[in-house]
């Protein structure tokens, strides 16, 4: 369900920056100063003293793309694009510095520079200016986050960031035309569009990156209602916390630092495996203008996917000058609207629409563009020469390049041909990641030879990795049977494909013909417990196999004991299990391993057979056991996750503001000490939080449970948690809930409850949160992990806290959290994400009617007595 969320406070109120900003050393305000809403220097047309390059002589700079971990960061851009609410969440999030140019001249002259070039002039402004600007940069290189209005860019100040990110990410910030001339409301929204165009040249020939700062309408979600009494939602909290994840996932990219900054989804099982080591993977292709037009089903388009690829097909006419910067635009945007809507990697694709022309400049620049987007994977054509892509592919950072060779007529040899390994070699020697070869199929038969030349080039090298397949009609079959990032497209509702050399399959085709031909098989799947006859897992997991084409059944067997799952963990066709009490920690002794979390948390959620040992006789690792899925034999042995602190800890993440970012002295409480307070600790812990509070009815339970993880933290014994931080890592015993909160710790902003919302007959539990508990300043994130009854005195409390900026999330959001991560260990696949979750709200609501209201919120899986 969407967050409950009271007042959002704007960036400009936010607090909790921890590094003084430098150019006022006694203030710990985050907020910079704000520009003029008439600053002269930013209206639409450069003025003289500016530089003013054609629009892609940037393209001949050289661009820097490695930095060390601690080199600042600097935001640039024509005002009203959000570089300081950007500025804020990077400084927040990594703990650094904010600096802003405007108020660093203000504290260096006691004047705005406006102001100064009134009364000294122009002329001694610039030089002024100038020199604040070169010490601003020498001064705060290091662990800074840099603000820079388009003014600095004047008097040749361009240069001076052009030198700077030879060492530093420089970042050009865009957002759209209408958006800024929302926030402004100054310009027209044609002039506005002219400072763009007019201004992009100058932006990117002294910045090595672009980010696309997307503006979205506040739209209700199609899920609300559900919960409409008990719950509201807020667009501008949830707008806001997609900016943040996108822009930190953007950082993230650049820098590197990988282990300060996690992915917001880096601890779902997939995404520690790399694309390139999964088998039958496949990439939605969309156009531009699809995304641009809104014609697509973004939501849609990713199901069955593991990644997307954003084409951008090139014609003839587009090769004029005055079109280069509309295109650069339009392909930032969509860039930015796609990752705004996916998890999945993504793949930018610029090419020519049909044959390859001779404007090699503007596809260049293209090109060049797509590398400063940060996207996980650029391809690039090699037709063009070696001189031309030596030089494209040397800037592609972090990006890996896919290398693209589509030949549209068939050699006389085909795939037995010299060419097609020759250009795998070349590729190779360019520095491509992956290479891609296609070619038509003229007969079936051509479809084995490309099975053989695949397996040739894997006898001879593991890398670059190898896309190959053929085109047209009869290529079909080898698009289903290529093993790394096929293209697919959405289902067309005619059912008629395109045109030949264009993508004809769906991912559900892909799926279908490897069920079809034995490559997987039928899996079977359940929920197991005392009594699961209500749970909605079963929906939320059969909606998603059959939307991407696995034939699997996913069904609930409750019993009093787990003499039924022995029998059923050794069928042939066992896929795996959701468990869930009173056996999370019952079923531990049938196991044959476990996963770190599971261990370390002392519980099991999630159990999934394995068919092959490893040559020792022991169990695979867990990226071994993810090629096992979909597959039918003995089963070997028995493997246990935990998936539920998964569950939660999105939950955190999503739920907290940028003002509530994990820091040093940030606090957490855990009600209740049961299993999924054990869960619970464990995600809080995996965020980075140091000082968690457990308080429960019975608190010995609390100690007991407290004393377990302490132990953990103290041996080192939890691969979540930070060794820089286990020192200062503890949790710790509040007595009982009457008790103050404990005054030498901030108050918590984040809570999870996870005591039970009633009895075990069904009589409601009467449990709120202590006020004087729920004193945070900027409020927090309160998780209730039960969804059943619906409205709940918690519930009923946090619609009154709701104005002090608390965001409230139940077992509705929890739930298919943790269910994409088992989707993802049952079938090695990616979960279709929003498909899962509707699918929960709207079983729900058919039950809700069929069964009537009381039946319902009764808890499936009640305490045990």
């Amino acid at each position: 369900m969407a967050a409950t969320q009271g007042l959002k406070r704007s960036f400009r109120q936010m607090r909790g920056v921890e590094k003084e900003s430098p150019s006022t050393p006694n203030s710990r305000e985050a907020s910079p100063l704000r520009r003029h809403p008439r600053e002269p220097n930013e209206l639409p047309g450069l003025r003289s003293g500016y530089d003013t390059p054609s629009s892609s002589d940037w393209v001949t700079i050289p661009r820097q793309v490695f930095f060390s971990t601690d080199a600042s960061v600097v935001l640039i851009g024509v005002r009203g694009v959000g570089k300081s609410s950007l500025g804020i969440l990077a400084a927040s999030a990594y703990n650094r510095r904010l600096v802003d140019t405007e108020r660093a001249f203000h504290d260096a002259t006691g004047l705005t520079s406006q102001a100064y070039r009134k009364v000294h002039g122009t002329e001694e402004y610039h030089k002024k200016h100038h020199r604040i600007l070169e010490q601003t940069l020498q001064a705060y290189d290091k662990d800074s986050i840099i603000v820079c209005g388009f003014a600095d860019l004047e008097n040749h100040g361009s240069i001076l960031l052009r030198t700077f990110a030879q060492t530093h990410p420089v970042i050009h910030i865009v957002r759209d035309a209408k958006g800024i001339q929302s926030y402004l409301q100054v310009w027209s929204l044609e002039r506005t569009k002219q400072l763009l165009r007019a201004s992009g040249p100058l932006l990117r020939s002294c910045t090595n990156f672009e980010f696309f700062n997307l503006s979205e309408k506040l739209i209700e979600s199609t899920n609300q209602g559900v919960q409409d009494l008990a719950k509201s939602s807020s667009g501008l909290f949830l707008t806001l916390k997609r900016v943040e994840r996108d822009f930190l996932k953007f950082l993230r990219n650049i820098l590197g630092d990988h282990e300060r900054m996690p992915f917001y989804h880096e601890a779902y099982p997939l995404s520690k495996v790399p694309i390139t080591q999964r088998s039958f993977t496949c990439a939605a292709v969309i156009d531009v203008d699809d995304v641009l037009d809104g014609r697509a089903d973004l939501d849609g388009l990713q199901i069955g996917a593991d990644a997307v690829e954003l084409r951008l097909p090139l014609h003839e006419s587009a090769g004029a000058e005055e079109s280069h910067e509309n295109h650069l635009f339009r392909l930032s945007e969509a860039f930015a609207t796609i990752r705004r809507s996916s998890i999945l990697p993504l793949i930018l694709s610029v090419a020519w629409a049909g044959h390859p022309r001779t404007s090699y400049k503007f596809l260049s620049t293209m090109i060049s563009h797509s590398f400063r987007l940060s996207a996980e994977y650029c391809t690039v054509d090699l037709s063009l020469e070696d001189s031309q892509l030596a030089p494209l592919i040397a800037g592609k950072g972090c990006t890996q390049v896919i290398g693209i060779a589509k030949t549209y007529e068939r050699p006389s040899h085909g795939w037995d041909d010299i060419a097609p390994l020759a250009t795998y070699e070349r590729a190779d020697r360019l520095g491509c990641d992956i290479v891609k070869i296609t070619m038509p199929a003229l007969q079936l038969r051509d479809n084995f030879d490309v099975n053989a030349f695949r397996l040739r080039v894997e006898s001879l090298r593991r890398n670059p990795h190898l896309i190959a397949y053929n085109t047209g009609t009869l290529g079909r079959t080898s698009m289903c049977f290529n093993k790394i990032l096929t293209p697919v497209t959405a289902a067309k509702p005619s059912g008629q494909p395109k045109s030949d050399g264009d993508t004809l399959i769906t991912a559900k085709d892909v799926a279908k013909s490897l069920f079809a031909s034995f490559i997987y098989e039928p899996m079977h799947f359940f929920i197991y417990g005392a009594n699961v006859s209500f749970s909605l897992s079963p929906a939320m997991h059969n909606s998603a196999y059959s939307a991407c084409g696995m034939p699997h059944k996913f069904g609930t067997h409750s019993s009093p004991n787990l003499e039924d799952f022995k029998r059923l963990s050794k069928d042939h066709h066992f896929g795996g299990a959701a468990v869930v009490q009173p056996y999370k920690t019952g079923v531990m002794p049938l196991l044959d391993g476990l996963s770190s979390h599971a261990k370390a948390i002392g519980s099991v959620n999630t159990i999934i057979p394995v068919r092959e040992l490893d040559p020792n006789g022991g169990i695979p690792d867990e990226v071994q056991m993810l090629s096992q899925c979909n597959r039918s034999g003995p089963v070997k042995a028995l493997y246990g996750h935990n998936t539920d602190w998964i569950g939660i800890r999105a939950c955190l993440r999503q739920g907290l503001s940028p003002a509530n970012t994990v820091r040093e002295h940030s606090t957490a409480l855990v009600c209740g000490a049961g299993g999924q307070a054990r869960s619970t600790i464990y995600s809080m812990i995996s965020l980075g939080v140091r000082n968690i509070f457990v308080c429960n009815r019975t608190k010995k339970n609390a100690e007991i449970l407290a004393h377990h993880y302490n132990k953990l933290i103290q041996s080192n014994s939890i691969s979540e948690l930070d060794p820089s931080n286990a020192a200062s890592t503890q949790v710790r015993v509040i007595d009982s809930f009457t008790e103050p909160w404990p005054k030498d710790f901030r108050h918590p902003s984040l809570i999870v409850s996870s005591i039970p919302t009633q009895t075990a007959d069904g009589t409601p539990v009467d449990f709120t949160i202590p006020d004087d508990w729920l004193r945070s300043p900027t409020g927090g994130v309160l998780i209730e992990l039960a969804y059943r009854p619906m409205v709940t005195p918690i519930v009923r409390q946090m619609r009154e806290q709701s104005h002090k900026g608390w965001i409230f999330m139940d077992g509705f959001d929890i739930l298919p959290e943790q269910a994409y991560a088992q989707f993802e260990l049952f079938t090695g696949r990616r979960a279709p994400r929003k498909l899962m979750k509707d699918e929960v709200i709207k079983r729900y609501r058919e039950e809700q009617k069929q069964q009537g209201h009381d039946l319902l919120n009764k808890d499936p899986n009640p305490p045990a007595r």
